[in-house]
């Protein structure tokens, strides 16, 4: 039983950590950037992102 729980209480704990990844680091809009050649790093859009300013503002037309 307490094996089930630690397996629960891990894999609720990874999925938080993904959201959390997946709603900080715009990782869409960086792909989106490497494609249509913006030279732009992940480490600048969240720098972008903890600044304030909208990262799609500046990497879309």
């Amino acid at each position: 039983m307490e094996g089930m729980i630690f397996t629960v209480g891990l894999a609720l704990l990874i999925i938080i950590l993904v959201i959390l990844f997946f709603t900080f680091i715009p990782v869409g809009l960086w792909i989106t950037a490497y494609f249509s050649g913006v030279k732009i790093g992940i480490t600048t859009l969240i720098g972008m992102r903890l600044r304030r300013v909208i990262p799609s503002r500046i990497v879309n037309p």
